[in-house]
């Protein structure tokens, strides 16, 4: 493994992504987000997505020269075009724009269109609770090849669809993130790459049987739904707002890929202060729940815990850290 200062691994991701077309600003933002997801202990959705993208350059989804903008906005109501491109600058657009709506109106409600692969949703949600907002971000996708089928016996038939929700608090936000899956399609990739199995019944063998391997996925398996047909349900839903809802499958729109974010006023019904409070009493609650201190965490913790004990520095295989430095200068 390579350890790496924060600042060293952005430029590491940046200059490859410079050197795959993308422009500034969509290096910068991307660039960050990957750094921030590791910090914050989701290296799925890390360093190892920049070579993705720089392969994927050019196509729906990955035009990395793409500049969100604002194709109708009426009361609290927004529709954003990341115009084919990555769905960073869109969901940072997305999220300010839905906070701005909500101060204004008490709700703010962006749909995203045309939006490529848009990192950690989590994060998004933390920039709305920052803001001073609820905030609930879903991101779904309805084009094959699915990942994620009902069950043993059944067809890949939904994409991994994440939904994200953060409450502001005196501290760090209350904050779940979570894949509909039971393990995110990236996770599989980093077990595969570090050689770890899976947990147990998360995915499929070619075959239809139930294994806890990453390479029987990578080799044509499927994902298993968390939570069984719950979360099965949930991955439609999320498609249900973040893809129709939306409208990111009308006619002539690619990828068929969005999502939603919705922003409440956190001081609509009482005091922020007061609900601040009483999240940081529901966190210390579910804290002191466990029989020894840490054994249950209240969402959010894992990622505030580990953005503080990483002091700003990341660990990366030395194979990505080679494989940036290739891509840096292969264009």
């Amino acid at each position: 493994m390579i350890s790496l200062s924060a600042e060293e691994a952005s430029e590491l991701a940046y200059n490859a992504l410079i050197a795959a077309g993308a422009a500034p600003q969509v290096a910068h933002a991307v660039s960050r987000h990957a750094v921030d997801s590791e910090l914050a202990g989701h290296p799925s959705h890390g360093l190892g997505l920049i070579p993705m993208y720089c392969a994927e350059a050019g196509k729906p989804g990955t035009d990395l020269t793409a500049e969100p903008r604002v194709t109708s906005s009426s009361g609290p109501m927004t529709t954003i075009d990341a115009g084919r491109g990555l769905g960073h600058l869109a969901m940072a657009m997305a999220v300010d724009t839905a906070v701005a709506r909500a101060q204004e109106f008490g709700v703010g409600v962006t749909a995203i269109v045309q939006c490529g692969h848009a990192g950690r949703a989590g994060a998004w949600v933390e920039r709305g609770a920052a803001g001073g907002c609820v905030t609930m971000v879903v991101l779904g996708g309805s084009a094959p090849p699915f990942p994620m089928a009902a069950g043993p016996g059944a067809a890949p038939a939904m994409q991994t669809n994440p939904i994200a929700l953060g409450v502001p608090a005196h501290g760090h936000p209350l904050m779940l993130d979570m894949a509909t899956s039971m393990v995110a399609e990236g996770k599989v990739r980093v077990a595969l790459a570090r050689h770890r199995m899976l947990p147990a019944g998360s995915i499929l063998s070619p075959e239809g049987v139930v294994s806890n391997d990453p390479a029987d996925f990578a080799n044509g398996g499927a994902l298993l739904p968390v939570g069984g047909h719950k979360g099965f349900g949930l991955s439609a839903l999320v498609e249900a707002l973040g893809v129709i809802f939306t409208g990111a499958d009308a006619a002539g729109r690619a990828p068929l890929e969005g999502g939603l974010v919705v922003c409440l006023d956190a001081q609509a019904f009482r005091p922020i202060d007061d609900v601040m409070t009483s999240v940081e009493a529901l966190r210390s609650r579910i804290r002191s729940s466990g029989a020894t201190p840490g054994a249950v965490l209240a969402p959010g913790d894992p990622e505030a815990e580990r953005r503080r004990v990483s002091a700003g520095r990341l660990e990366i295989d030395e194979a990505l850290e080679l494989r940036l430095r290739a891509l840096s200068v292969s264009r």
